[in-house]
């Protein structure tokens, strides 16, 4: 996934100036940006249900299809027709990985480093990234984009030996082929008894308190966790990420930097990165809702600042702090990266009732991806229509407002477990008599 949406930085010089491939205008590059988000609502819309019906470790495996082809397509493009169809494959792969991943990683990993381990899929991103963006500054395109072209077959090759996920195994009434799955994943010597045994009491709760789909969706634990998890999707992108991802290079020349536009994109890749490495090993130790509020007040400001340079280069001469939109954006960067790049990924598949937790992941998927579209497409046109700094003011301001709705609706899951988490938002409990109640109207009392 980081590869795929990596590619379009350093592909963008070569193809507009016509030297690699051919000659690209820049609404047609708009386009071949902006179909991978199309492609990707796509994906992310039907993945949920598809992987509730084929399993997660299939639907994962079953994603080399789309890379493989769509990769191929632009490899061999000889118009902007055939690159921008192999975009819209490689978003259909895009935005399908954003709900099959996270949760896959949730329904497999205990709870002590379950924190940790819903980092670990916004940090393989950003390394996807980087290494488009390294061979991108050392190679042509069309290198480039055999590099990115191999890595579907190395994943595929290392799913075939990982379990599907035991609750999958064991909603479909397989416990012998879950056992084995969980077996796997703990490690031989582990006693898995009372683990298997909990996960099937509350998949046979689940059951007897079945309700309709659409009943389900009505919980008070399904609208508050379809709240939060639009909400935190809603500021991940409105705080303005992936403006300045995407258009690092402009950002960077508006200042008056006369860095190499590969340089900017490396030093944009490569803080993600390390950022989101430390993000992984104290999440599970500062908690989720600490690390968000952390990240998006520091995020607001620095927006605010990048805002106020801007401002002044347009009224005086400020060459002698030339550096401080550097500074702006590594810090930035930084701070997502901490918190809101990867948590939102990682709540997915903690917030949502098994009842509706496919669906669900998918809708917010989806939402996450139209926002995507609608920065990226409207960044340069605003700049444009408004200036650069009334632009990161707006950035400010929505980021604000993101900080008061992180303090007051999103919950602390640290620690918890699913089950605990869907009482919390109002799901009740498995072993309460309120439980089956609340069930009855739409609840939820699945730890999983």
């Amino acid at each position: 996934m980081g590869s795929i949406l990596g590619w379009t930085s350093p592909a963008q010089l070569p193809l507009k100036n016509g030297t690699e491939y051919f000659y690209v205008t820049d609404a047609e590059f708009a386009l071949i940006g902006g179909l991978a988000s199309i492609g990707a609502m796509v994906g992310s819309l039907v993945t949920g249900p598809i992987s509730d019906m084929i399993g997660r470790r299939t639907t994962m495996i079953s994603l080399i299809v789309p890379c493989v082809v769509g990769w191929a397509i632009i490899i061999w493009a000889q118009n902007v027709r055939m690159m921008l169809a192999g975009r819209f494959i490689l978003g259909l792969a895009v935005g399908s990985t954003t709900v099959v991943c996270p949760l896959y990683t949730t329904e497999i990993a205990e709870v002590d480093v379950r924190g940790t381990l819903g980092t670990y899929f916004q940090l393989q991103v950003t390394l996807g990234i980087l290494y488009a963006y390294i061979f991108g500054a050392a190679v042509s395109v069309y290198w480039l984009s055999v590099a990115c072209f191999i890595i579907p077959f190395i994943f595929c090759f290392m799913m075939i030996w990982v379990p599907e996920s035991p609750q999958y195994y064991l909603k479909k009434n397989n416990k012998q082929e879950a056992s084995k799955s969980l077996q796997w994943l703990r490690g031989k010597n582990y006693e898995i008894t009372g683990e298997i045994t909990a996960m099937v009491n509350d998949i046979d709760q689940m059951r007897e308190n079945k309700v309709s789909f659409l009943k389900a969706f009505t919980s008070t634990a399904a609208k508050k966790g379809l709240i939060i998890g639009l909400g935190i999707m809603f500021f991940q992108q409105f705080s303005g990420i992936n403006a300045v991802v995407f258009y690092s290079s402009r950002i960077f020349s508006d200042a008056g930097s006369t860095l190499d536009p590969n340089i900017c994109t490396l030093i944009v890749g490569a803080v993600m990165f390390v950022a989101t490495f430390v993000s992984s090993l104290v999440i599970d130790r500062l908690g989720r809702k600490p690390l968000l509020l952390v990240s998006i007040i520091v995020m607001a400001i620095a927006a605010a600042v990048l805002g106020g340079f801007f401002y002044m280069k347009n009224n005086e001469d400020i060459s002698q702090i030339s550096w401080l939109p550097i500074i702006c954006m590594c810090v930035f960067i930084i701070l997502f990266s901490l918190g809101f790049g990867p948590i939102p990924w990682m709540f997915m598949g903690e917030i949502f009732p098994a009842e509706i937790k496919g669906p669900a992941v998918s809708i917010a998927s989806l939402f996450n991806w139209l926002c995507v579209f609608i920065i990226t497409s409207a960044f340069s046109a605003v700049v444009d229509g408004i200036g650069i700094d009334y632009t990161f003011w707006i950035f400010t301001v929505l980021s604000a407002i993101g900080a008061v709705f992180v303090f007051l609706l999103v919950p602390e899951t640290k620690g918890k477990t699913l089950d605990e988490i869907q009482r919390e938002l109002g799901g009740g409990s498995s072993n309460s008599k309120q439980n089956k109640s609340d069930l009855e109207t739409g609840g939820s009392s699945s730890k999983y």
